[in-house]
This record gives C-alpha cells, structure tokens and sequence, in this order.
C-alpha cells in the first residue's frame, strides 16, 4: 500500500509540475515610446512570429489590431486563435486572446474549445510585445516595416474597409498615398488612354481584380476576407494589348488615388507602373 501511495503522490507532483509550466504570471505590459507609430511594430512582429497569421480586424486610428490565426500546440494538439494588440491610454502594449480553435489530429477538423490547455499564451502573448518594442526602437527596422505595411494590399484594405469618407481620404493622404502594390488577378480589359498622371503620360491602362480570400487547412481564420481590390493601371508597356479578358496578369504601381468601392466593401486603387 505504501508503495502505491507513493506512485500516487509522485504522479500527483508530476501533474503538478507540468500544469506549472504551462500556467504563468500574467504579462507585464511594455510601454511604447510615445510619439512612435504602432502599425509598424505590429505588422513586424506578426510578420516575423506568425507569418501565415492575418489581420482580421483593425482601427488604426485608435490603435487597435485584431489577428487571427495565431497557431501553437497544447501538448500534441495543434490549436488556432485570435490575438487582440492594443495600445492603452497609458500607452502600454495590452494584449488579450479569443475564439481559440483545437484540431484534432485524426480527422483534421477544427473545434471551438473553451480553453487553451496545455498552451502558454502570456509566453507568446510576452513575445510579441517585446518584439514590438525592440522593432520601435530601432528606427531602421520601424522604417522597413512601415513601408512593407503600407505596401501590403491585404493590410491596407483592413485598415479602410470599415472607414468613413473623410477617415478614408485621410488616411490615403498621409498614409497610404506612394505605395507600391503588388495586385494579382483577372484582367477586365485594356485600353488606349493618353493620360497624364503628375507630369507623366501614360499610353495604357488595364484594369484588373484581386480577390482577398484565402484559406488553410492547417489554420484556423475566424473569419475570411470576401472583397475585391478593383485596380485601374497605368502603364506605357507595349505588350499589354496582347492581354485577353481570360488572362491573369501581376502588375506593380504606384498608388497615386483610391476610392471606396459601391460593391459590398471593394477598394478601388489607381497605380501608375513603377517602370
């Protein structure tokens, strides 16, 4: 019996001690330097810890990021959730989780759970904020992820796609306005247009979509883009009237406007080629 309660004891510490690993202290929050702007450091940090994460949600002009697809294991179990970054009135870096999402490793499908388990989220939640910070206060590093951030399509239309006119026009002014985007997608048409765009004419334009949509069956996205960026480019490039409404081209412009599409939640972008 003595030995019995022994194993019983011991499996009981062991229990212990491994429920301690996974629970920790809540997070200390960082504070960000004042002054500093945020989406460059949470558009870094996201982009180097959890590059197949997506931005799901965000309000840019109060500091707000809702990411989903922040992945981990409890243990075995691969485990999907959302991550909410926030700068607090005391300009602190405040990060919280939601929609946690298990997989089950036999079928492959995906189940809300209610908890994360044998998963350290103040650890990833603590690598984030330190890694934002460290970005913020390198300004070399805070200048690549700014013009990376404004140069990602599928982070732009988060940012406006809940926008009001004004909010809109502001943040294409200052913000967005000399961006280059990449834009992949089905050609509508091309045309003759002898434009001239500041000081330059341009021969050409094309005009083409891009579906935002993406899945992953080893993620779980609490919730997918369904709009369209609709482009209008600009180009002087001779072999863009061989294109046919069938084709899929990949353009590089310039931002040089934008307009809030009348279809569902679109964007409207012109480029002008960067040749």
């Amino acid at each position: 019996m003595a030995r019995k309660g022994f194993f019983s004891a011991a499996i009981f510490i062991i229990a212990l001690l491994v429920l301690g690993s996974c629970v920790s202290a809540p997070v200390a929050k960082q504070a960000y330097p004042t002054g500093t702007e945020l989406y460059p450091a949470v558009y870094g940090a996201f982009s180097e810890l959890y590059p197949k994460a997506k931005f799901l949600d965000i309000d840019f002009y109060n500091n707000k990021y809702v990411i989903t697809g922040i992945t981990g294991y409890a243990l075995t179990t691969p485990l999907s959730y959302d991550m909410t970054v926030k700068l607090s009135g005391s300009g602190e870096i405040d990060i919280s989780y939601g929609d946690i999402w298990m997989m089950d490793p036999n079928t492959r499908r995906w189940s809300k759970s209610e908890a994360f388990g044998f998963y350290n989220f103040n650890k990833a939640a603590a690598d984030v904020s330190a890694r934002m910070t460290a970005i913020a206060n390198d300004p070399a590093t805070l200048s690549r992820y700014e013009k990376a951030a404004m140069a990602d399509i599928k982070f732009v239309y988060s940012i406006m796609k809940n926008f009001t006119g004004l909010a809109f026009k502001d943040f294409i002014d200052k913000y967005a306005k000399g961006s280059v985007f990449n834009i992949n997608g089905p050609v509508s048409d091309v045309n003759e247009v002898n434009r001239e765009i500041d000081g330059k004419k341009y021969k050409y334009v094309i005009t083409l979509s891009q579906k935002l949509s993406e899945e992953s069956a080893d993620f779980y996205f609490s919730s997918l883009l369904s709009d369209y960026v609709y482009c209008t480019f600009y180009t002087n490039q001779e072999d863009v009237i061989r294109l046919s409404k069938t084709a899929v081209a990949s353009v590089n412009g310039i931002l040089v406007g934008a307009s809030q599409g009348s279809i569902g939640s679109s964007l409207r972008l012109e480029l002008v080629d960067v040749k």
